[in-house]
């Protein structure tokens, strides 16, 4: 397939291959369809016609990728943030579908806690609490969740 020679059609076609692996946001779409060397209209039509189809829905993309971090990768409220910014998910959308208040956040840190400390109870307090600290801001918690749960596991704050 010649360059020149990319239309809709092609632009569907690959479209549809890509979402064959998993949902994308229609920024991921967009942004793919470029790197193919589609026209900015060919890229807007395939666009349309794939959310006209209902292939591509950012709002339930954004509920479904949330349920994934909070539930399989146990991120706090950032990183849950993060994840779905880097998944293509407008700021816009975040803030719908996502609210900072989560009571969740502790519950998910505390399992996250409770494996990471199985993995590292041979080290002393001070290295144990650094490890939870770096740790816990790696995955995105916040600092107020932090010093709460490392009150609650008994590791000493400084």
């Amino acid at each position: 397939m010649s360059f020149s020679n990319l239309n809709k059609t092609d632009a569907i076609r690959y479209a549809y291959r890509l979402l064959s692996y998993r949902d994308r946001s229609e920024k991921e779409l967009t942004d793919k369809l470029k790197w193919k060397g589609f026209s900015e209209e060919t890229i807007q039509q395939a666009i349309n016609h794939l959310s006209e189809k209902g292939f591509i829905n950012d709002t339930a993309l954004a509920v479904s990728l949330r349920r994934i971090a909070e539930d399989a990768r146990l991120l706090g409220n950032r990183g849950v943030r993060i994840f779905l910014h880097r998944r293509g998910i407008s700021e816009e959308l975040i803030k719908e579908v996502f609210t900072d208040n989560d009571p969740d956040e502790i519950i998910r840190a505390e399992k996250v806690v409770s494996k990471k400390l199985k993995a590292i109870e041979n080290y002393s307090d001070e290295e144990i609490k650094k490890k939870i600290w770096r740790f816990l801001v790696r995955k995105g918690y916040s600092f107020d969740t932090i010093n709460k749960i490392l009150r609650q596991f008994k590791i000493k704050e400084e």
